[in-house]
């Protein structure tokens, strides 16, 4: 019997639509709207400065994201933790998050104190500060590469690790940053995370889907991560920045629409099979003792 998520997103589009919305703008709209208003809109500024702001900008939205995250983790219930963690506890995901940040945080800090040391306009500064979107896509690409080596030589934790107890084989990332956005940033809660790992636990077609979906995931991360550097570097002073910043946006949308239609087959398939089992059960067991041998044909056809 196939274990039933507690989830739908039928009635979550409006929080999804908002989310997706404070997701998007920082990164494209604010930043990209500062950078060009104050590079080309204000030439007598200094450059180091108009640098600086569009990142900062963006530096307090990413703060404030990740203080209502660490909230919900730190509340007295434990609803949104991993299950059978401490209060202070983080998630998966939100380690991550703090790991993504110090890359990129490293990479723009080092970029904006070099100056023009190469004397050319800034424009290795302006390349190199367009490039943070493309280190994620490596950083979480990589991440999902170990997490897939490790769960295809059964590799097992030695210690917890976000829900999962010692001695368990470590998952495909995806498993984690599913488990971890939708209980925490979608609200599914603890009641979330013990439906989703008696899912995993319970059916070998969701296990599948979740492993071929982190080798999706890694491989498109990959391509495009390498696409983009590339076109940072080749491409004019002029629109390195918007492509740098805004060009995996479209990418990962597709990806996402991609995910939507394979994750739909993958269940139905789950589904049929369940329902197969179920068949074979009965068959196996023989009628009730209320029941004739034509009652699950009957069912079947209702």
């Amino acid at each position: 019997m196939i274990v039933t998520l507690p989830y739908s997103l039928h009635s979550r589009y409006p929080a999804i639509a908002t989310a997706w919305t404070i997701i998007i703008i920082p990164p494209i709209f604010i930043n990209l709207s500062l950078f060009y208003g104050l590079w080309y809109g204000k030439p007598e500024m200094d450059r180091l400065v108009a640098l600086t702001i569009p990142t900062a900008v963006l530096g307090v939205f990413t703060t404030v994201a990740i203080i209502e995250r660490i909230y919900k983790l730190a509340q007295i219930s434990p609803e949104f933790r991993p299950l059978k963690s401490s209060r202070y506890a983080l998630d998966i995901f939100q380690w991550g998050y703090f790991a993504a940040l110090v890359l990129i945080s490293a990479l723009i800090s080092s970029t904006l104190a070099r100056g023009d040391m190469d004397d050319d306009g800034h424009e290795l500064q302006v390349r190199l500060i367009s490039l943070p979107t493309s280190l994620l896509m490596f950083f979480l690409a990589t991440l999902t590469l170990i997490s897939l080596v490790l769960n295809a030589l059964n590799f097992k934790l030695p210690f917890r690790f976000g829900s999962l107890d010692a001695g368990n084989v470590v998952r495909p990332a995806v498993y984690y940053i599913v488990e971890d956005v939708v209980a925490v940033d979608g609200n599914g809660g603890s009641g979330f995370r013990e439906a989703w790992t008696a899912r995993y636990d319970g059916s070998k077609v969701f296990r599948e889907m979740i492993w071929t979906l982190s080798v999706a995931w890694m491989l498109a991360f990959y391509v495009f991560a390498g696409l983009f550097t590339v076109l940072v570097i080749i491409l004019p002073k002029e629109v390195i920045y918007a492509v740098g910043w805004a060009g995996p946006f479209p990418v990962a949308g597709l990806m996402t629409l991609w995910t939507i239609f394979y994750v739909k087959s993958s269940l139905r398939r789950e589904a049929e099979g369940d329902n197969h089992e179920d068949i074979d059960r009965q068959e196996s067991e023989g009628p009730g003792p209320n029941q004739d041998e034509r009652t699950p044909l009957i069912r079947n056809s209702v």
